[in-house]
């Protein structure tokens, strides 16, 4: 395609319809972006599927690299955060499957991002390019105020980027997944609803601008003992919203190894990258109050009837 054409068909898409992939998104493309970083350093707890073997590979990696490869990209993992000092524009999304203070020492032993590379990551969402998170990715450089929603502005600026944090989390079980948006082909396929094991991660401090794509039913989760955290009406599993030019997006599955190898969710991973890197046109049009009202509602036995804050 001409250049000249190109720019016009991307303003025409651009100014339709309240896509999440942007201007900025397609240039990118256009410039010779074709790598996505997957980032997975882990300064709190590590998951397996990103424990690094002798070759510094790991599960998430190589899925992620074939899925990436057949829309034409290249995945370049890592869990040193001095990547963060060098050229970002390379890069046409950031994955992260991350957990602790991302800035300071500790963990898996990696170098920590350091200030300057704090402030290029906010900087390149910020200006298109895209943002995927993976299960512990709203275990990640938040407060740590346990049962409590926390106001906008106390929130870390990753949370309010990502859109959401972890409180903890109860045994793995299976639970209801409910569809909310039909953009992904892979969640159309399994509408309107469908069972999933997971380590359900208890999140609070969603973003009220999120867009829901799916969300995990808890009306007949296990609620006792640990699984107390579960007694709350339904919350957010999988959404995405816009970070100015930016979309950002996450993804509250993949625990379990199988996620990662079984192929069940290959589909899924793939939408999700696509939509990361513009390929796949999803609203980013706020719908929380309609689709979890009461996402923050935390119903267990340290506090119970807090106000609703994510409207």
């Amino acid at each position: 395609m001409r250049r000249r054409d190109f720019l016009t068909a991307s303003a025409l898409a651009a100014t339709a319809l309240p896509f999440a992939s942007t201007l900025s998104q397609l240039f990118a493309a256009e410039n010779g972006a074709k790598k996505i970083l997957l980032f997975s350093r882990s300064q709190g707890f590590e998951h397996s599927p990103i424990k690094f073997d002798e070759n510094g590979d790991c599960l998430a990696a190589k899925k992620l690299g074939a899925l990436a490869k057949e829309l034409g990209y290249e995945l370049v993992s890592t869990k040193d955060g001095a990547v963060f000092d060098g050229d970002l524009s390379q890069y046409a999304a950031f994955v992260f499957y991350t957990s602790g203070n991302l800035d300071q020492e500790g963990g898996d032993g990696q170098n920590p991002i350091s200030a300057e590379g704090m402030k290029n990551f906010f900087k390149a969402v910020r200006e298109g390019v895209g943002f995927l998170g993976f299960h512990s990715a709203t275990d990640t450089f938040r407060l740590g105020t346990g049962y409590k929603v926390d106001p906008y502005y106390e929130q870390t600026e990753y949370v309010r980027l990502l859109g959401g944090e972890f409180i903890v989390h109860g045994e793995q079980q299976e639970a209801t997944v409910e569809i909310h948006d039909e953009s992904f082909p892979s969640l159309a396929a399994r509408k309107p609803s469908y069972r999933w094991h997971e380590e359900w991660y208890a999140n609070k401090n969603f973003a009220p601008d999120m867009h829901v794509l799916a969300s995990v039913q808890t009306a007949d989760m296990k609620k006792e003992g640990h699984n107390k955290c579960y007694d709350r009406p339904a919350f957010p599993c999988i959404w995405a919203r816009k970070e100015k030019e930016g979309v950002v997006l996450y993804c509250a599955f993949g625990h379990n190894d199988s996620f990662w190898n079984d192929g069940q969710s290959d589909d899924l991973l793939s939408d999700l990258l696509k939509a990361a890197v513009g390929q796949i046109q999803i609203s980013t049009e706020p719908n929380l109050k309609r689709c979890c009202p009461q996402a923050d509602m935390l119903q267990n036995s340290w506090i119970k009837g807090l106000v609703n804050t994510s409207d």
